[in-house]
């Protein structure tokens, strides 16, 4: 008996599903603002974007982790206590947003900076105050009722961001529409469970338990959120801003599979492992089966997508996206070693181990630290996406050796299903290439000759 039943594997298709149909209508609404907008605003909303997201994480205690690891997690006194801490945190990053807004508009040299830091800000008080529902009912692995909220996200988000473009095609219809959709999302979550059990409460002894998981968390959090972020915070200075907008593109596209990894992992192998009961060394055994064939079926899957990927670019975009049909095969090629890692990183959070994590972060950036400006300095654009390509793959040794210390190696397992996937690569572009139905690879290089202009 393992402890992957047949109620996980239908736990699976909800998170696998609803998460499909929430990139549908991300991809959907970034294809029709790309037909709204230009490249450079796009370019913006990459600054934007990650600066907000970097305050988020380099404050990050944990809180949803708390509650998902700790048994006290879904009772009121604990997510209480907790979702005090998180109003706290974020009254705190706005006024931080707000002091910061000056010198992130001249470091970056964009005036319009200076008003759109201060709006987004808002973000930070709306998801304050968001209800911890959703982590109680990930703990709860209450899966169906995630998915039909995150869909009810992406159709929100969607509706808003096309609604406020076709309206004003600027910035403002990014910036408000970021605001606008968290505002309607926040207040929903608290209709996810009995709203009325919220309380601003602090317990001392669950503070504690908190502030005691989240210090590596808090750690891992500054690193990941670095590590992830670094190509788009180091191009934002060195090229143009239409050129990060396209970059972005493809980011976003190859992202995708990266964070459906990240969600079956947080939502699934995570609460799994931490609530395995038996002995450690049963569970290697225990999950390996199921390993092997989820990233078999994730080898094919991903070969193919990486196969066809400049097609989607050619067939949804115009002209002046068309360089993201040639960055978007490297980028989305290196996202098996984001799947491998991710799998890995869940299994430590599982066991209690975050200091794992941050110790695969921490490799991930060191390489894109030395390696990015040396690869766009010496050798150009083409290079320093081929080192952001590998990145992960630093991750993952680091986390190989983790699990092999902790005894949850898998290692001969990976070198097998990654030459696997290369063969596959290989083998379902030149099949069609054959047949017409891709460009060859003169064609596809040419795609980069297209950022001529920006």
């Amino acid at each position: 008996m393992t402890i992957f039943s047949r109620r996980m594997m239908s736990q699976l298709t909800w998170v696998a599903g609803s998460y499909g149909a929430a990139q549908v209508l991300r991809l959907v609404t970034n294809v029709i603002l790309a037909r709204l907008l230009a490249p450079q605003l796009f370019g913006m909303m990459v600054i934007v974007n990650t600066l907000r997201t970097g305050i988020e994480l380099l404050s990050d205690i944990g809180i949803g982790q708390n509650i998902v690891s700790n048994r006290q997690g879904d009772k009121p006194d604990f997510y209480n206590s907790a979702w005090t801490i998180q109003i706290i945190r974020g009254i705190l990053l706005f006024g931080i947003a707000l002091l910061l807004a000056s010198p992130i508009a001249g470091f970056y040299e964009s005036r319009e900076l200076v008003e759109i830091i201060p709006v987004v800000a808002i973000v930070f008080l709306l998801t304050g105050f968001q209800s911890p529902s959703r982590y109680i009912l990930q703990k709860r692995q209450e899966v169906k009722t995630l998915a039909y909220f995150d869909v009810f996200t992406g159709v929100v988000t969607a509706v808003v961001h096309i609604a406020l473009a076709l309206y004003s095609p600027t910035i403002w219809a990014l910036v408000v529409g970021l605001v606008l959709s968290t505002a309607i999302c926040s207040a929903a979550s608290f209709f996810l469970i009995d709203y009325r059990t919220h309380r601003i409460a602090i317990h001392k002894e669950h503070v504690k338990a908190i502030i005691s998981f989240g210090k590596w968390v808090f750690a891992s959090s500054i690193v990941f959120f670095l590590a992830m972020n670094f190509d788009r915070l180091y191009f934002a200075k060195e090229i143009p801003f239409a050129l990060l907008g396209i970059y972005g593109i493809a980011r976003t596209f190859s992202d995708m599979i990266a964070l459906l990894a990240q969600r079956v992992g947080n939502m699934m192998v995570f609460p799994k492992v931490a609530g395995f009961a038996k002995d450690r060394s049963e569970l290697r055994p225990a999950i390996s089966g199921l390993r092997k064939k989820a990233l078999l079926a994730a080898a094919l899957g991903l070969s193919l997508v990486v196969a066809i990927s400049d097609v989607i670019i050619v067939l949804l975009y115009d002209d002046r996206y068309l360089a993201a049909a040639f960055f978007l095969p490297i980028l989305m090629a290196g996202t098996w070693f984001s799947i491998l890692s991710t799998i890995g990183e869940s299994c430590m959070l599982g066991i209690g181990k975050s200091v794992h994590t941050a110790q695969a972060n921490l490799a991930k950036l060191v390489w894109l630290v030395i390696a990015v400006p040396l690869a766009l300095t010496y050798s150009g654009f083409v290079a320093a996406l081929c080192v952001i390509a590998i990145a992960d793959l630093f991750r993952y040794i680091s986390l190989a050796i983790s699990q092999w210390m902790e005894g949850l190696s898998f290692l001969r397992q990976d070198i097998v299903l990654l030459t696997l996937f290369l063969l596959l690569i290989a083998g379902w572009r030149l099949l069609l290439v054959q047949l017409g139905l891709v460009a060859d690879f003169e064609t596809w290089f040419g795609y980069y000759g297209n950022t001529s202009h920006v």
